[in-house]
């Protein structure tokens, strides 16, 4: 499914507009919206967002799409509306604007959403007057729930939007701003691929509907006739209490993590000053000198290997490829011949018992043989048996050249001459090159070490002093999770008590009987959740590996994507298995990580919006 044509009236800038895109082709499956900046180009972005998923898609059009989840506030959707009134429609009599979208599904049918916001006089948005239509195919014909009125009809919308287009939790993948991706870049590797999991498995939604549950249980109960029960009320707050300290444990954690960051920004940069002086400190000139010494001997090994193979191998390599083929071939027709002398061999020993049979099957026949006949027949026979055997094989040597050698000795010699070639020397000669220039280079550093080997001690006592701090903060992170584990277990049972006493009261008062259920309900979504991230990841995993292979500029780098199943603390591997996180990765390398998360969430996610490879729309300034 692909969005083919956008309509706009009265949609901020654009009194009246209409865009039209391509289909998708082979290798073409991003639709890339590009112009100077004032343009229109988020106001465009803001239409399609809001004309799909109407209020679920203020959080996507924010300019910062995570700043809501950080403890940042979103602007009021009334109040982003009423600017999203065109400013000259209200004094031309019009008190509406709209967005239509059309979309064409796999089978070339187009479907088209409807959005239409309503206003009074003064240019205030009317919520309960909000409208949603969906036609389909050339004929419009409307879809639309039967019997459904006013929140209950855009409720229907919703989900129909969501199981036929697009989830507003998996939008932020598909449908994205060229400068939310450089902001998403930049945040937390960890954060970036929880937010990614999270929003592919639907769990925000999941998780405001074990919220609204608790609110409907607590509400049910409350409004009952019941006897206050102190005991539910008491875990109750007990249960505050916990989700309070969680609150402010994760508060603490969120605090923590940026510092470390900046220490290890810190951290590289005092690694990368020490790299450019060398080994500076005297602590090290024996170091040096070890390494010194095994580049040494591995010159000296390299060329006695040179000289070893001058005398043996690169004799014969001189004596040409031609005449070594040649030498293959005549082996292997004499292996020919002696195949076929074996067999001739065999059959000669055989043959008197061939005829002598042959002889006493004609003393059978009747009328008998006259002597001529008999002797006529054991000729012929004689003269078909040697014709199995001649002429010999066309591959087959006519004489032998090299008789002293054996079924084995022959294949020996063919496999040495196979292996005969160059490719060994160059690799020696690089070898000896290599190390010769690692030599130089440690004999520059020793000269090097009494000039800056003050400089070097100073930067390595603060090297150590950030890495103290650092060890620090890395013990209080832990603690903290351990922490978080252990207030998500005992949140978790209050839970599970909670739903045990509500049960006791769920046999006499049919409201409390359904707040039970709903609490119910609310503990299982807590599970499905705790247990839903860690099964994606190994999916998530593959998928970013494969598409940072396809979009990095240097293939080699990071040779595979880990992430931790429990912190989604993301490792990027080379061939080495070190993480060049620890090294300083540069803007460029961070945002082919993002575009890797959005490529493994959309073919995770298995969501069709476009020709089944996974679409995308953005703007670019």
């Amino acid at each position: 499914m692909y969005l083919s044509k956008i309509r706009l009236r009265n949609w901020k800038a654009y009194a009246q507009a209409e865009f039209d895109f391509p289909a998708p082709g082979p290798g073409q499956n991003i639709i890339l919206i590009g112009a100077r900046n004032g343009y229109g180009k988020t106001s465009l972005f803001e239409a399609i967002i809001l004309g799909m998923f109407g209020r679920d898609g203020l959080p996507l059009i924010a300019r910062s799409p995570l700043s809501a989840g950080e403890g940042g506030r979103l602007e009021p959707y009334s109040k982003f509306l009423k600017k999203a009134l065109h400013r000259g429609a209200t004094a031309a009599g019009w008190h509406s604007c709209s967005v239509y979208l059309t979309f064409v599904d796999d089978d070339g049918e187009e479907v088209e959403i409807r959005r239409i916001w309503h206003f009074n006089s003064s240019g205030e948005y009317r919520p309960q007057e909000e409208q949603v239509h969906i036609f389909k195919g050339i004929t419009h014909k409307p879809v639309n729930p039967t019997g459904s009125q006013g929140d209950a009809r855009l409720d229907w919308y919703r989900d129909y939007i969501a199981r036929t287009f697009l989830p507003s939790s998996q939008a932020v993948f598909f449908l994205f701003d060229g400068e939310q991706v450089s902001a998403f870049a930049e945040h937390d590797m960890a954060a970036q691929v929880r937010t990614g999991i999270e929003g592919l498995l639907g769990i925000p939604i999941l998780k405001e509907l074990a919220e609204d549950l608790r609110k409907y249980d607590r509400a049910r109960r409350q409004g009952s006739m019941d006897v206050p029960d102190t005991t539910i009320e008491t875990l109750e707050r007990e249960h505050d209490q916990l989700k309070d300290q969680l609150n402010e444990r994760r508060n603490r954690f969120n605090e923590i993590w940026p510092k470390i960051h900046k220490f290890r920004e810190q951290q590289d940069q005092l690694q990368r000053e020490l790299a450019s002086y060398g080994a500076g400190s005297q602590a090290q000139t024996q170091e040096q000198m070890d390494q010194r010494n095994q580049h040494r001997r591995a010159v000296d090994d390299g060329r006695a290997q040179l000289e070893a193979q001058l005398a043996g191998d690169i004799a014969l390599a001189l004596s040409g490829r031609d005449l070594r083929q040649r030498l293959t071939n005549r082996l292997k027709s004499e292996q020919v011949r002696e195949t076929w002398e074996q067999g001739k061999k065999q059959g000669d020993s055989n043959l008197e018992q061939f005829l002598g049979a042959v002889g006493q099957g004609m003393g059978a026949i009747d009328p008998i043989l006259s002597p001529h006949q008999y002797a006529a027949v054991l000729d012929t026979a004689r003269t078909a048996w040697n014709q199995i055997w001649n002429p010999p094989p066309d591959d087959c040597a006519e004489t032998w050249r090299h008789p002293y050698l054996g079924q084995r000795e022959r294949d020996k010699v063919i496999d040495r001459l196979n292996e005969l070639g160059a490719p060994g020397i160059v690799n020696l000669l690089h070898s000896i090159d290599e190390n010769e220039k690692q030599l130089k280079r440690v004999n520059d550093e020793l000269n090097r070490t009494e000039v800056i080997a003050p400089t070097v001690d100073k930067k390595r006592a603060e090297l150590s002093s950030l890495n103290d701090q650092i060890g620090t903060l890395n013990q209080e992170i832990g603690e903290l999770r351990r922490e978080l584990d252990s207030l998500d277990g005992q949140i978790k049972q209050k839970n599970n008590e909670l739903y045990r006493l509500s049960g006791k009261r769920d046999q006499s008062k049919p409201a409390v009987r359904r707040a039970t259920r709903a609490l119910k309900v609310a503990t299982l979504v807590d599970e499905i959740v705790a247990r839903a991230v860690p099964n994606q990841i190994r999916a998530i995993e593959q998928e970013m590996t494969r598409a940072h292979h396809a979009m990095a500029h240097k293939k080699d780098l990071v040779a595979r994507i880990e992430i931790d199943q429990e912190t989604c603390d993301v490792q990027l591997l080379n061939r080495d298995g070190l993480d060049i996180r620890n090294y300083d990765l540069s803007a460029g390398e961070k945002q082919i990580f993002t575009q890797a998360l959005i490529s493994a969430v959309s073919r995770v996610s298995g969501r069709r919006v476009s020709d089944g490879r996974g679409h995308a729309a953005g703007t670019a300034g």
